[in-house]
């Protein structure tokens, strides 16, 4: 048998593997986006909500009024696994294990102070976007089976960050980093989304607000 004379079969079955491929993992992904927008919008009830498609079908940003005067408004960032390319999926996979979700709650009144929460190892250098972080106390604590290193600028952050993730009540192998910063009037939440965690999560960051605010 010549080479031509099965290189063409194989060839139109990987193309047929590709294509079936692209829907199967688009249709996932599409599902995935609807799903998290449903549990979004179910635990923030916004008043206005505006959403801008990422990729196609790789995710979104979203910008989410709601209905409180403390809350200026709540933003998400969804990037999904490009499971509609079965040839850049297993690549993505080195550097993307998992689904990410990032949530920015905006908060209209000044912060006291600065902390963070971050999961052991999950950076392979020092956190992004914290400032002087030389100057922060730092400590090793455990939630559930998951390690953190907690950073803060005061014991009083500390102890509200702490009180904060600790009344979660959730899967925390699924938790990156959580924090909040004076500097911007933001609380931050960076996790593996799942239409479980996502309820739980923005209503803990709602409720956490005032009791965060000087």
């Amino acid at each position: 048998m010549s080479v031509t004379s099965w290189a063409f079969p194989v060839l139109i079955a990987c193309a047929l593997g590709i294509s079936a491929g692209y829907f199967l993992g688009r249709r996932k992904n599409l599902l995935l986006m609807k799903q998290y927008a449903a549990a979004i919008e179910g635990a923030l009830k916004p008043s206005d909500q505006q959403y801008t498609w990422v990729g196609g079908y790789i995710g979104f940003r979203a910008d989410y009024k709601v209905k409180s005067e403390l809350v200026k408004r709540v933003k998400a960032t969804l990037h999904l696994l490009p499971r509609l390319s079965l040839l850049y999926y297993p690549v993505a996979l080195l550097t993307m294990r998992h689904d990410k979700l990032y949530v920015v709650v905006e908060v209209a009144k000044s912060l006291a102070g600065e902390a963070h929460l971050i999961k052991k190892g999950h950076y392979r250098f020092l956190p992004p976007g914290i400032d002087h972080v030389e100057k922060f106390r730092k400590s090793e604590v455990a939630l559930g089976d998951t390690k953190f290193e907690l950073l803060s600028q005061d014991a009083r952050g500390e102890k509200l960050l702490l009180s904060w993730a600790r009344e979660l009540k959730v899967d925390f192998s699924k938790v990156k980093h959580l924090s909040f910063t004076s500097s911007t009037n933001v609380i931050y939440a960076f996790v593996e989304p799942s239409t479980d965690l996502i309820p739980v999560l923005l209503r803990a960051m709602l409720l956490f607000a005032p009791t965060v605010v000087k």
